[in-house]
């Protein structure tokens, strides 16, 4: 972990991105290799990005970096299915840790597709109805056509940073949080964050760094907040009057809001950001995917 980080981290000895990671899904399918008699399985190492042979012998499954698992170890992933598991001095190691100073617990979850990151028990991606792949998309595809420079307020695992990246000459992608940075530094899907000369990653609140961006810098913002519990001040008026300023004429915004409490208290965060959306000077403000867009 970086210096003054504060946080325990139950993984040791850490290099960054190409590890080896397998989820409950690849072990049990390591233990069904070996009951079928098998020498030899391919399997994801990198959450379904790629494949590598595994091979099986003398009651160990031996990875190609020569790290050796048994049976007893492969059970652990198997009982935590919602847990990605780092193959390490020989062991199955959970991709968690704890933070003394935000009080928090992070841990990478995997999906059929990309894993989302859970912090103390919330995911920080809609997982339910689809991946997180599959809800980065639709949120970049409700302000498409995007170009130039664009803004993505919150980076967690930086799928939309790495995905507007593919149609923008520039992302800037804020996240204050170094445990979430120090997470996505596991995850495959998240390797191109860190090698994109497209994208800049900026340790910073956008609270904060917002105040600093220049007027008209951005063609589009992508605000995917925590949730409004979470993070209050970023579904305020001043915020929203500070992401209108930032904006170039004619810029385009998506706003996630979810439906927190809509069902069980008629609250309707949408139609509150709205308002608020309207107030700090944007307009054709309309439905989006989970959220919200709007023109300046």
């Amino acid at each position: 972990m970086s210096s003054g980080s504060k946080s325990k981290s139950y993984i040791n000895n850490i290099k960054l991105l190409n590890e080896m990671i397998i989820s409950g899904e690849h072990a049990q399918r390591l233990l069904e290799a070996k009951k079928k008699g098998l020498n030899e399985i391919e399997l994801s190492l990198d959450l379904n990005q790629t494949k590598s042979k595994i091979r099986i012998e003398n009651g160990f499954f031996i990875f190609p970096n020569n790290q050796k698992l048994d049976e007893s170890q492969l059970k652990k992933p198997i009982k935590d299915k919602d847990s990605c598991f780092l193959i390490q001095d020989n062991s199955a190691v959970k991709i968690q840790m704890f933070s003394e100073e935000t009080k928090k617990f992070y841990k990478l979850v995997p999906t059929k597709d990309a894993p989302t990151i859970e912090i103390s028990g919330i995911r920080m991606h809609v997982t339910k109805e689809m991946t997180p792949m599959e809800d980065t998309k639709k949120k970049i595809e409700s302000i498409m056509p995007i170009k130039g420079i664009v803004l993505d307020t919150c980076m967690g695992l930086g799928y939309t940073a790495i995905l507007a990246s593919k149609y923008v000459d520039f992302v800037f992608t804020c996240e204050r949080d170094e445990n979430v940075i120090e997470i996505a530094k596991f995850n495959p899907w998240s390797k191109e964050l860190f090698e994109n000369k497209k994208i800049n990653i900026l340790n910073a609140s956008i609270l904060n760094q917002i105040k600093i961006f220049k007027n008209s810098m951005f063609d589009a913002v992508i605000h995917d907040p925590p949730r409004l519990s979470l993070a209050s001040e970023l579904y305020s008026l001043d915020f929203y009057k500070q992401l209108f300023r930032a904006l170039k004429n004619n810029g385009k915004l998506y706003h996630y809001t979810g439906s927190p409490g809509s069902k069980s208290r008629n609250v309707n965060l949408a139609g509150n950001v709205s308002n608020r959306l309207r107030h700090a000077g944007f307009k054709e403000i309309e439905k989006a995917h989970y959220g919200l867009k709007a023109i300046k």
